[in-house]
């Protein structure tokens, strides 16, 4: 079975399924990680989920909670009727460019991180 996004595609063997089995694939988000050279720690915004961002000490940190993040989101928007924006490399860098700037009106350097983010499984209560 392909998916494919038009950019590139996946192809997966998924071997013997159960009968009745449900499969589900997840996207992943490119998301920008902005240090913070004064206090430590990073933030972290997801060009493709308006609103969605966090703070944390580590990278590693900042990663975790904005999957956190982007699973709230999603939930909600599905609630409401919508869902995230086209990830484009237009939408991506018009971001990353308001970062930068963001980081310059600081008198920060721009040295600022691309990473991708799968938003992470809310289970139930």
């Amino acid at each position: 079975m392909g998916v494919g996004d038009g950019r590139r595609s996946v192809w997966l063997d998924l071997g013997p399924v159960a009968p009745g089995a449900r499969i589900r694939l997840v996207k992943s988000y490119t998301v920008i990680l902005s240090p913070d050279p004064n206090a430590g720690g990073y933030a972290v915004i997801v060009p493709a989920m308006p609103g969605a961002l966090t703070e944390a000490e580590s990278r590693d940190e900042a990663l975790a909670r904005i999957a956190g993040v982007m699973a709230v989101w999603l939930e909600i928007a599905a609630e409401d009727g919508y869902g995230p924006r086209p990830e484009t490399p237009e939408l991506v860098a018009e971001t990353l460019a308001q970062v930068l700037d963001d980081r310059s009106a600081e008198g920060w350097d721009w040295a600022v991180e691309l990473a991708t983010v799968v938003p992470a499984t809310r289970l139930a209560a």
